[in-house]
Parts: C-alpha cells; sequence; structure tokens
C-alpha cells in the first residue's frame, strides 16, 4: 500500500512586496559551453548533512522506457532538474518540459520522465545508474510563458508542474515552497541551488551517471520583472544548462531550506557570474504558489 499523499508543502512569508525594473537585457535561456572562470560549484553529499536534498531530481522531456538491450544510447540527454513538492508532483521549469523552438499554450498531458533518490554505495545502480526512482509522470498545469527560438518571452511564468504515476515512499521529503518579501531582506542575502548540470555531465562523458548534484550558493542581486502574477530576480548562483528547474533555496525565519524559486535563465556561461552579469531565476510569489496548489488540489496523490 502507497502512502497517503501530504498537503502540499507551501509557505507564504508575509505579502510580497517588489520594487525594480528590468535591467540587463531581456530574461531567458542563454547557452554557452565556454567556461572561462574557476568553477565554484561543489557536489553536494546528499546522503549525510545534505538529506533534504533528496527531493531534488532529473526531469526528462519525454517517457523513457528499459528495452531488454538496456536504456537507449540517448537516455540522459536534454535532462534537466526537478524537484518534489509532496509525494507526487515535481515542480520544474515550463521550458524544460516543453522543449520545441516555438510553445504557445501547449496542452497539458505530455508525458515525462523523473528520477530521483540517492542510491547508497559507490556502486551505481536503480534508476539509471544512481537515482533511486525513475517515474513516467505527465504535466498536469503550467504558466503562461510564451517560447520563441528556444527563449523564453515570459521568464516570471515559467513553470510547470509533474503529476507522478507513483508516490516515492517516506525516505524521501518534499521541499517546501513559499513566497518570501524581498523588501525585507537584507542586501545580497544568500541564496543556494542544486541540480544535474550538463556541463559535468558532458566533461564526464557519462550522460547515464546522473548519481552526483551540484549546488551553487550565491547573493540576492534583485528584482529585475514584476508583474501581478509573477516575478524574477538576479543573483550570482553559479548554474548551467541542466540545472533548469532546480530549486533555489535559503534560510528564512529560522526556517531552513525554504524555496523561494527556481532556476530559470543562464546569462554568458552561467559561471562568470556578477552583480553586473547575474543569472536569473523565477520568484515564487502567493499567485504563482495559489495556481501550484490547486493543480495539485485538482490531481491528489492516493
Amino acid at each position: 500500500m502507497q502512502p497517503r499523499c501530504r498537503a502540499p508543502s507551501v509557505l507564504v512569508f508575509a505579502a510580497l512586496i517588489l520594487s525594480g525594473a528590468v535591467h540587463g537585457g531581456t530574461p531567458g535561456i542563454w547557452r554557452t559551453q565556454r567556461i572561462l572562470q574557476k568553477d565554484d560549484r561543489v557536489t553536494q553529499d546528499r546522503l549525510h548533512d545534505k538529506a533534504f536534498l533528496d527531493a531534488v531530481g532529473t526531469v526528462w522531456p519525454y517517457a523513457i522506457i528499459r528495452s531488454a538491450a538496456g536504456y537507449d544510447a540517448a537516455t540522459g540527454q536534454d535532462a534537466a532538474t526537478g524537484f518534489l513538492i509532496d509525494r507526487c508532483h515535481v515542480l520544474t521549469n515550463m521550458h524544460v518540459v516543453y522543449t520545441d523552438a516555438t510553445v504557445v499554450n501547449p496542452p497539458v498531458g505530455r508525458p515525462v520522465t523523473f528520477g530521483v533518490g540517492q542510491t547508497e554505495g559507490g556502486k551505481d545502480r536503480g534508476a539509471l545508474q544512481g537515482l533511486k526512482y525513475l517515474l513516467a509522470g505527465t504535466v498536469v498545469a503550467h504558466g503562461d510563458s510564451i517560447i520563441i527560438d528556444h527563449w523564453v518571452h515570459d521568464p516570471d511564468d515559467d513553470w510547470a508542474l509533474i503529476r507522478l504515476g507513483f508516490e516515492v515512499d517516506d525516505s524521501i521529503v518534499p521541499m517546501t515552497i513559499a513566497a518570501i518579501n524581498i523588501a525585507r531582506l537584507p542586501p545580497h542575502f544568500t541564496l543556494a541551488t542544486a541540480g544535474f548540470p550538463t556541463d559535468h555531465r558532458e566533461m564526464r562523458g557519462d550522460g547515464f551517471r546522473l548519481k552526483d548534484l551540484w549546488g551553487s550558493d550565491g547573493r540576492l542581486v534583485g528584482v529585475v520583472a514584476t508583474n501581478t502574477a509573477g516575478a524574477v530576480i538576479e543573483t550570482t548562483i553559479q548554474t548551467t544548462p541542466g540545472d533548469s528547474g532546480g530549486p533555489v533555496y535559503g534560510d528564512f525565519n529560522g526556517r531552513r531550506h525554504i524555496v523561494v524559486g527556481m532556476v530559470q535563465g543562464i546569462r554568458g556561461n552561467g559561471i562568470d557570474v556578477s552583480e553586473s552579469m547575474p543569472n536569473i531565476q523565477v520568484l515564487f510569489t502567493p499567485s504563482t504558489i495559489a495556481r501550484v496548489a490547486a493543480a495539485e488540489a485538482q490531481t491528489p496523490c492516493r
């Protein structure tokens, strides 16, 4: 018998008060393979003090089926990041699961695959060599982003919710998402993210081996786009392709590891980040969280 689904892990920290104007170029997706500066990202140990990151997994924008010959050679390519917000729902970017050059008001129901949970020991085993679960799912809700020529034109609404066909067990604790009051945060507030960057998979030549979870800390630079429904922030968190959809988290009001957004856009190579050339993240607002929670309620866990 599968465990019953818990109530969505959602908090709202006060009313969101945002100010600022768009600057530094149009928010979207930037891609490059060139690494100019030291890569300060580190491998996260999820078996010990980073156990809360067990909820972070890999999202493929297609169904993965294992045949008698094994996984297809292309498996592991085009993988990005997502994270569990309850036992059967994964949150990620809309551009992670809708990968066509032009995407306008796409239908829900798109099949995807999610792999999560680090197996113990040095030997790779489990789902795709090192992940405990490899689960089929479908997109049940998404934001209103428009993608043209692979550029996201509404980065503040770049989210998608996946309903998994199977629930994870109590060994993986879902993450808590929240809206925060950016106006009350001190300058250069520390935030962090974790995900499965493509450049590290390519460097190691092992697209199948997604056991290593890479994380990066950074500083809040500011709000770069706002409207009544969504928001985008800039940070100095180092991210590269594959990190898209990963959780952006921090410690707030005595609560640890609260997820306040997702990785969205990469400027330059994603590593040479600074306050003058920061990366972009979706910032959760009360409106976004309400839409996500409504979609969870319509597709409940068992």
